[in-house]
This record gives structure tokens, C-alpha cells and sequence, in this order.
């Protein structure tokens, strides 16, 4: 099953926060309206259709619609869609662990409103459609022209999205998904010893669920054994010290819990395809910045 950040753009990860707004049909017209079967790994997608329809198909459930429609297809959910031609609106990528921020001080409701997969379909002319059309124009244009005060707006926007998902998803898909409070509180467990505690054994006896039970929660939730999203979290905290701070690749290593910066190197590596100092000279690069510190004697 392919793995792709942006459909047809193959990589392992997503920058932490990653955002993207693009229009439906700049993608899908160069795949003749056809979206083959694939997930994206740690990103979740909001996918507006205001002209046009389709078929979407997510995992093992296939729904007809035609615009307006807002599709909610959640991380690492396997989908594929075949557009009508000429179908327009805008799809919406933002990286897992953007949505858990926002997530962190919302509304249980809203705060869930991104986990389950949906296409909610409105009747023309219903009060929400131009609201989330204007919704997804504003992001489009605050991701496009960067003004002062874009993260804010854009963290903004992207809840009030969730705010809308909420409101529109039919009563019986609101409950919460089996093993939901388990993987709530291993998300949790994670978050607080990630750096003490690399592996999955010690977290699964701190929560008293035994590892078997916790893979099966942690695969349906994320598609992810307990241990591949502990060592999620170590890259991304890896990802952000090296896009945001001038930490050498030895300091983020002792700082995540390593004792030898060069397994850490070894690691970062096996999980995300190239070493530390590779991820941070592409980064810095793309964004026009300069190391910080130099990293001369440490293992990149």
C-alpha cells in the first residue's frame, strides 16, 4: 500500500506541523480524476467538495456524494477517490500531531471530531456550506501569502473546521471508537516519559494492559504497533530540535534519552531515511536558513 506525504510525492514523514491547503482538482486532474488506494503516515486530511462529486472509498466503505461535501478521512486510513471531472473544492492536509495540539483544550466532541471517517453530504444551499468554503479560501490564502499572525490564524481556521465537523456529524457517528480511552491514556503515558522510557514493555505495565492488547488498540487507532509510536514521537521531537534549535545532533541525542549520540544517528536514520544533519541542511535550506552551531565532531 503506498505511503505518501502528498499523493504521488513519496516520503517516510511529514515535517512536524506540517499544513498544506491545495485545490481538489490541481492533483486529481493529473491523475485523471482517479486517486488510487493509499494512506499517509502521521497526516490527517478535510477535503472540501463545493462543485462535482464522486465515489470515496475509506478502508472498507464506499459512499457516493455529490458537492457540497466535507470528507474526513483520519490518519493512517487507507482511501482512494474517483472524481467527476471538472469536481473542484480544496483538500486540507495537517500533520497528526498539529491536530492533537489543537485537540489538547477543545471540547471532547470537537477534540474527537477528526478521528472518525465521514462524508457528510449537504443539501445546496444548507447554512454550513458557505461557511466552510470561506473556511477553506481564507486558509488557502494565509498559507499563500504568510502574513503576520498566519499560525495564528491558520490554528484558527483549522478549529473552527473541527468545530463544523463536529456539528454536522450524524448522531451515530459521535460515539467513541472502541479502545478509545485506552489509546488516550497511552498517548498520554508516551507523552510523559517518551524521553525516560524508549521502550513499549514499561508503558503497557504502567497502564496495566498487556502489549498484545495495546498493538491491537495502538493498530487501530494509528496503524502502528505500541513501540513504532513511541519511536514516532522520539523522531518528531528529534524533527523539531533540529528545525528549531541550534541543539548539535549530540545534545537532542542525550536530551531524547540516548547515552550515545551515534545509536541515535543509527536510529533517526533507520526511522526517517537520512541522518540528522541531512534532515536539518534540507530543512534549513528550503527555508532559506543557516545552522545555528556547527555540529563539527558529532556523529550526523
Amino acid at each position: 500500500m503506498p505511503h505518501y506525504v502528498l499523493y504521488g510525492e513519496h516520503a517516510r514523514r511529514a515535517a512536524p506541523g506540517f499544513v498544506h491547503v491545495e485545490t481538489l482538482s490541481s492533483r486529481s486532474a493529473l491523475h485523471g480524476w482517479e486517486i488510487a488506494p493509499h494512506r499517509h503516515e502521521g497526516l490527517q486530511q478535510l477535503l472540501w467538495v463545493g462543485e462535482g462529486g464522486g465515489e470515496a472509498r475509506l478502508d472498507r466503505v464506499r459512499a457516493r456524494f455529490e458537492g457540497p461535501a466535507l470528507i474526513v478521512v483520519p490518519a493512517p486510513l487507507v482511501h482512494a477517490f474517483t472524481w467527476q471531472p471538472g469536481s473542484e473544492g480544496h483538500v486540507l492536509t495537517l500533520a497528526a500531531d498539529y491536530v492533537a495540539a489543537l485537540a489538547r483544550n477543545a471540547e471532547a466532541a470537537v477534540a474527537r471530531s477528526l478521528d472518525t471517517p465521514r462524508v457528510l453530504a449537504l443539501a445546496p444551499g444548507h447554512a454550513a456550506a458557505s461557511a466552510l468554503a470561506g473556511l477553506f479560501e481564507r486558509l488557502a490564502r494565509e498559507l499563500q501569502f504568510g502574513a503576520p499572525g498566519m499560525a495564528t490564524a491558520v490554528a484558527a481556521r483549522v478549529q473552527l473546521l473541527m468545530v463544523e465537523v463536529a456539528r454536522l456529524a450524524p448522531p451515530a457517528e459521535a460515539t467513541v471508537p472502541a479502545g478509545a480511552e485506552l489509546w488516550q491514556r497511552f498517548r498520554a503515558a508516551v507523552e510523559q516519559s517518551f524521553r525516560s522510557c524508549h521502550g513499549v514493555a514499561g508503558i503497557a505495565a504502567g497502564i496495566a494492559v498487556t502489549r498484545g492488547r495495546l498493538d491491537a488498540i495502538c493498530r487501530r487507532h494509528a496503524g502502528r504497533t505500541g513501540q513504532q509510536v513511541i519511536h514516532d514521537r522520539l523522531v518528531l521531537e528529534a524533527q523539531r530540535s533540529l528545525i528549531y534549535t541550534g541543539l548539535t545532533v549530540a545534545e537532542i541525542a542525550y536530551d531524547l534519552g540516548f547515552a550515545d549520540p551515534a545509536y541515535f544517528t543509527r536510529f533517526f536514520a533507520r526511522e526517517t531515511g537520512e541522518r540528522p544533519g541531512a534532515f536539518r541542511r534540507r530543512h534549513r535550506a528550503a527555508n532559506g536558513t543557516a545552522t545555528d552551531r556547527e555540529q563539527g565532531g558529532q556523529a550526523a
